[in-house]
């Protein structure tokens, strides 16, 4: 790996000044007569209380099953995780998951920037993360009309950075992120929300929870939201409701049984155009294409569908060794997409002005089931203490596909006159045939796991895992099937004061969709070391990581460059190295999130940097709480988001950096949050990413958001 340049040594330093002042304020002055310590001792008994699965208090969890499926301290977990708290996603207003994940190491979440089909986002070179919920994979529904993950539903976002079969399937080689659902508490707490903001912004939301009876072995919680919103492009408009009850029913102390039910629908129209590089990254004779043009049809187009969502959880501890799990969850997703797109690969028409357009239109279904068992054990053997995990997992996946394709009329970039376009005819007898069909994805595993304490200084995980994925589709009339051993191995040092170093090996695998000239892809294969530190006190609340890797990926799917755009082929080799720092947590008056990332990929095959992948990137967020000055309850904060520039995968041209700032203000008085949030405060017109093949994708402008919650 090449040198560590200029900004990683500064981000080096900040870490280590954060680590310095928090050694520093313990001595400068004693507790009792520090009021700053208040807040710290609540925090310490809320992080003292924290589960895997539950609440964080404040910016730094302890706590993550993530990467064991066992309840596990951060420290003794060897490899590297970050978890991003209710707290923080509210203080950032984050209402996407991109915007979730932006201020994590490792992630690149702005892929396509304002893109309303799906939440796209990319871990350590360029692999698309996978997305589990609950510890359970995620997969995508249907092709089109996807119904996005909405953050407000979540305690906790946890990201696992690096390849992570053995404990979460079928997943690409770069990570994954595990989405905890809110779940009923055993104390009542109860929220009401409203925003609004610029671009027409609206919201409305409610979270609602506690206990049922006076015992407590009955708990409930309801959270619910609607939102209708415009956005920076002219006509995309979005909106969407949401609704989840749940009850979480405890019969025995040793018992709980947890059933909810969810129901989202989301409508929206076309935020992206595909727009040529020429107007975009490169200037041409009648200037650049303006961030806010719509490409599609007012009248026309439409994205978005429906999901139900059911399923429940249970744990019974069998004795004081022994705990069973069980998790199941069935998705009935329906999607539709009514939309058209630039013809980027054809330019301009002579008058420089006009673009062709081509339409495109799906109806899609999907009916997921995953489901698993688990047997956890908790033993002392020969001095060693063990946690044994052993389980099954399984998802069996249908969807099916109507799909339309046409040439639609041109449209003047500059100067668009909509209404004027045919609207076509979608029959069975037009259906694009090799496109439309359905398909059936059936995936089992069964794991091992078993972590093991010698003594309180060494923390070694062992981890093997068999998986059978068959897929059978209609459009080739074919199926295929994938069988692989995966395995993972680490280590972890606990020294004196917090530190841990780790080592660790880990693997993937990925069946790989679709069927080319030779029958069916080969399955995505990852191998990953890594080594780091992890810096986690137990008398302060901060968290600092270090992270070394260097990851191999074999059988990416790209497209065959002989044949842009009409055939896939997959690439021999592709090596990524990279470092991530990361600090977290509580400095007196100031909660804090710093992170620095440097990546560098090639592909083995034609020996070019992999596209899209920024090769560094930073992001800082800081907020103050103002209480020591007499301001009791305001808080103030502003973020620092750095994103590299980036290659388009042939090496010929790149797309610029960029840094954006974000701020925030609230203030809590009694039972009401005033709270207003700004993104990308300088209002920065960007892009994030150009393609070999020749189109590009701006950026997100200004969000401005108020909020105001009462909670009781």
């Amino acid at each position: 790996m090449a040198s560590i340049p200029r900004l990683g040594l500064v981000a080096a330093t900040v870490l280590h000044a954060c680590a310095w002042s928090v050694h520093a304020q313990e001595s400068a002055t004693p507790a009792a007569s520090d009021p700053t310590q208040l807040p710290e001792l609540r925090v310490r008994s809320n992080a003292m209380q924290e589960t895997a699965t539950g609440p964080v208090g404040g910016y730094r969890a302890t706590r993550s099953a993530t990467a064991t499926r066992t309840d596990t301290p951060l420290k003794e977990v060897p490899q590297s995780v970050s978890v991003i708290g209710a707290e923080q996603i509210r203080d950032q207003n984050a209402q996407t998951l991109q915007e979730v994940l932006r201020y994590t190491a490792g992630v690149h979440a702005e892929v396509y920037g304002l893109d309303n089909r799906g939440d796209w986002f990319t871990m350590r070179g360029g692999s698309e993360g996978s997305t589990l919920l609950d510890g359970l994979r995620l997969p995508l529904s249907g092709w089109y009309g996807v119904v996005r993950n909405e953050p407000y539903a979540f305690e906790r976002v946890e990201v696992l950075r690096g390849p992570a079969s053995v404990m979460a399937g079928q997943n690409g080689p770069g990570g994954l992120v595990n989405l905890v659902s809110k779940r009923p508490q055993p104390e009542a707490q109860r929220e009401i929300s409203v925003q609004l903001g610029n671009h027409q912004h609206q919201q409305l939301a409610a979270d609602l929870t506690g206990p049922v009876d006076a015992e407590g072995r009955l708990l409930y919680r309801l959270v619910a939201l609607t939102r209708d919103s415009g956005t920076q492009v002219e006509y995309a408009d979005m909106e969407r409701q949401y609704v989840a009850p749940s009850l979480t029913w405890k019969p025995t102390p040793g018992t709980h049984f947890t059933a909810y039910l969810q129901y989202q629908r989301d409508r929206s129209r076309n935020t992206e155009g595909f727009f040529p590089v020429e107007g975009t990254l490169h200037d041409r004779p009648g200037g650049r294409i303006p961030l806010e043009r719509f490409v599609s049809e007012p009248d026309w187009d439409t994205y978005g569908g429906r999901r139900w969502r059911t399923g429940w959880e249970l744990e019974h501890r069998l004795d004081e060794a022994w705990t069973l799990r069980h998790h199941l969850r069935h998705d009935d997703v329906e999607g539709a997409l009514r939309s058209m797109y630039a013809n980027y690969w054809e330019g301009y028409r002579p008058d420089g002005r006009n673009i062709g357009r081509t339409w495109y239109a799906s109806d899609d279904e999907g009916r997921i089931t995953n489901a698993d068992l688990m047997l956890e054990g908790r033993l002392r053997i020969g001095g060693v203490q063990h946690t044994l995990l052993t389980g099954v997992d399984a998802m069996n996946a249908r969807s099916s596909r109507r799909y339309w394709v046409g040439a639609a009329n041109d449209i003047d970039v500059y100067h668009p006159v909509y209404g004027n376009f045919p609207h076509p005819e979608l029959t069975p007898a037009t259906m694009d045939e090799p496109s439309s069909g359905s398909s059936r994805v059936r995936q089992y595993g069964l794991l091992l796991q078993d972590q093991m304490k010698f003594g309180e200084r060494w923390v070694v995980v062992l981890g093997l895992r068999r998986d059978r994925a068959k897929t059978t589709s209609s459009q080739a009339g074919n199926s295929s099937s994938d069988v692989a051993w995966t395995k993972n191995l680490g280590v972890v040092y606990l020294a004196d004061g917090g530190w841990a170093p780790y080592a660790s090996y880990g693997e993937s695998f990925e069946p790989v969709a679709g069927f080319n000239e030779a029958g069916s892809f080969r399955p995505k294969r990852g191998k990953q070391f890594e080594a780091g530190v992890k810096w986690a006190p137990d008398d302060r609340p901060v968290t600092a990581t270090a992270a070394l890797y260097t990851l191999r990926e074999t059988n990416r799917k790209m497209d065959d460059p002989e044949d842009t755009g009409s055939r896939e082929i997959q690439r021999g080799e592709v090596t990524v190295k990279g470092l991530e720092l990361s600090f977290n947590g509580r400095l007196q008056a100031w909660d804090l999130v710093a992170n620095y990332t440097r990546t560098e990929t090639r592909d083995r095959s034609t020996g070019k940097r992999l596209p899209n992948e920024p090769e560094q990137s930073a992001s800082v967020w800081a907020v103050h709480r103002f209480d020591h000055l007499g301001l009791r309850g305001v808080k103030a904060g502003l973020g620092v988001r750095h994103i590299g520039k980036t290659w388009d995968g042939s090496d010929t041209f790149t797309t610029p950096s960029a840094t954006l700032l974000d701020a925030m203000a609230a203030w809590n008085t009694g039972s009401w949050v005033y709270a207003l949030n700004i993104g990308n405060l300088a209002d920065k017109t960007y892009l994030v990413a150009c393609q070999e093949r020749g189109d590009c994708w701006y950026g997100t402008r200004r969000k401005i958001v108020a909020t105001a919650s009462y909670r009781f």
